[in-house]
């Protein structure tokens, strides 16, 4: 009976699970152009009520189509039906058209897709027109949102491609130095979007998001990236053969070295900062806690100081609070959540262990942070909060006692003792040791000292294969890592063997230094390689070749075949270069 229940509430979470999904295949749109609208909802439906366009023009739709699958894995069958409606609309006017819901039955219930926006923007033909130059139709730009801070602030430095032709592939040639800058990397999606430019439309792919902060004051340059394309030209039709275009030899490819401009950053000196100022700058708050305030002497305490608010909160440092003296305090364990590298809102926790060893009232003062906040352009001293605390005789009451004692010898200790004027020696005859084990044991140092220089001769000689044995390891690793990528390339299966190759980066770097997924990022790269003391080289170049996979993944154009071998052994000597760094 249990089981004829779960059966039914599972089978009913799943009709309720089902939605009626609306998807556009591109937005905003230029006016005049035809839009393609599709609602899919899975399973077995009717009564589609169509939504209502506000002011587009319906071309055709809706348009119905279904779609059936069938599979059988381990005994066990599964059937899958969706049904698609389509509808080509088009925008006759500038402006923003607010699409209703549509409406489905599936088993008797209905089921409504989400309200969707597009904006349509009007086409300048004129400037269409003369985009016909490379430049025109593909460039690089790097975007700041300020060009005039101070030490400290915080800029956020955005790097996209705009393309309105055909990629066969794409990699970053050179990356920006950023000199003069702390620099933390962000997640971002190299998948293209559309954008309209002065009436144009482009396909637009964020390539790289940084988040800067200067260290220093002047004139800082913020460097150009640059990419290295594949673009597809077509061919100057001949007229002797008429079936070039019908075998697709229509197309050449060309490579083009783009790249960003230079963007020039005012970093102004800090006003008179304060003796204790530590070169915090942002909008943050800070806030204490404890876990306890009544306990007995040897029990152990929380104290968390927290860091909250917009700013280059990776910089700070523990804060000096003057604990009392009887408190036995350990180093603080450090906790951050720092979102957009600190532009949006972040907290840094520092939670300390306190043991208190003596009863009596004690209090915790508050700690202080003087920060520059550049809104105001004014310091500003944040305090954390005092905490009173009463601690009892220790329940054990050993360790009160020898404390005590300590105390009054202490307080005895008023002078030195009297000093004697004269030394009598006398001749002790007996022997402490046997002479056999006095000359053992002025020998056994020179002993040993020959020992291991005989030693250290006969590890020298071993060193070249102890190299070339590391090396051994190290190519079996690459090569047990990247043995999926390989069946790729034999099958030709292009989308497969990128994401392979990523898969196997991020799966040998967690595995080597014990990272869970949840936590997996470009940021822990960088934390765990510096904490091994893997050179910044080695550490750039393997970042570069995931986002060399991410980007050739999503590309808009899918024959990547000649770039395949050159990548699989760029991801083996990078896993050979870290293991040997390792060792």
């Amino acid at each position: 009976m249990k089981k004829i229940l779960f059966i039914l509430f599972f089978y009913t979470t799943l009709i309720q699970a089902q939605d009626l999904i609306i998807n556009v295949n591109k937005n905003p749109v230029l006016v005049g152009e035809q839009i393609l609208i599709q609602y899919t909802i899975n399973g077995n439906s009717d009564n589609f009520q169509p939504p209502n366009f506000q002011g587009l023009r319906v071309i055709s739709g809706p348009n119905t189509s279904t779609q059936s699958s069938y599979s059988f894995v381990n005994g066990k069958s599964k059937r899958e039906r969706s049904t698609t409606y389509s509808f080509y609309v088009q925008a006759i006017n500038e402006g923003d058209y607010n699409i209703t819901s549509a409406s489905v039955d599936v088993k008797g219930k209905k089921i409504s897709s989400k309200p969707y926006i597009i904006t349509a923007v009007r086409r300048n033909q004129k400037s269409e027109k003369e985009k016909t130059n490379l430049s025109d139709n593909l460039f690089l730009k790097a975007k700041v949102n300020k060009r005039n801070i101070v030490v400290g602030e915080q800029i956020l430095v955005t790097y996209k491609l705009f393309t309105r032709i055909e990629l066969h592939n794409t990699e970053i040639s050179s990356l920006p130095n950023l000199n003069g800058f702390w620099k933390k990397e962000l997640e971002s999606s190299t998948r293209f979007k559309r954008e309209i430019i002065d009436g144009i439309a482009y396909n637009v792919a964020t390539i790289k998001k940084s988040v800067l902060t200067p260290q220093k004051s002047g004139e800082l340059i913020v460097d150009p990236m640059e990419l290295k394309c594949s673009v597809r030209i077509q061919k100057q039709a001949k007229n002797r053969d008429p079936f070039a275009n019908f075998f697709g030899n229509s197309y050449n490819l060309q490579e083009k070295f783009i790249s960003s401009k230079t963007i020039k950053i005012n970093v102004a000196e800090l006003p008179n900062p304060p003796a204790k100022f530590n070169g915090v700058v942002g909008e943050i708050n800070v806030s204490s806690t404890i876990d306890k305030t009544n306990i007995h002497a040897d029990e152990a305490i929380t104290y968390k100081l927290k860091i909250t608010g917009k700013g280059n909160l990776d910089l700070i440092k523990p804060i000096n609070i003057n604990f009392p003296t009887d408190f036995e305090v350990y180093d603080p364990k450090i906790t951050k959540k720092i979102f957009k590298g600190g532009m949006e809102r972040s907290v840094k926790t520092f939670e300390y262990l306190i043991i208190p060893r003596t009863k009596g009232k004690y209090q915790i003062p508050s700690g202080s942070l003087i920060v520059y906040n550049p809104k105001t352009k004014k310091y500003e001293t944040k305090e954390s909060n005092t905490h009173p605390i009463k601690i009892l005789e220790s329940k054990t009451n050993d360790t009160e006692k020898k404390l005590n004692k300590q105390q009054k010898i202490i307080v005895d200790k008023k002078d030195i003792h009297y000093l004697f004027t004269k030394t009598n020696f006398n001749k002790n005859k007996k022997q402490l040791i046997s002479p056999h084990i006095f000359y053992l044991l002025l020998f056994l140092p020179v002993i040993l000292l020959f020992s291991l220089f005989t030693y250290n001769k006969l590890s020298t000689k071993t060193d070249n294969s102890s190299k070339t044995w590391k090396n051994k390891k190290a190519n079996k690793i690459a090569l047990k890592r990247l043995k999926n990528a390989q069946k790729c390339i034999k099958i030709g299966d292009f989308d497969g063997f990128f994401e392979e190759i990523e898969k196997s980066l991020w799966g040998y770097f967690a595995d080597k230094f014990k990272v869970e997924a949840m936590n997996l990022s470009k940021e822990t790269i960088s934390y765990y390689f510096n904490s091994s003391s893997i050179q910044n080289n080695i550490k750039d170049k393997f970042v570069s070749l995931i986002d060399e996979c991410e980007f050739a993944r999503y590309s808009p154009h899918k024959n990547k075949n000649t770039q395949m071998d050159s990548l699989l052994e760029k991801a083996k000597s990078i896993i050979i270069e870290v293991e040997t760094a390792l060792k």
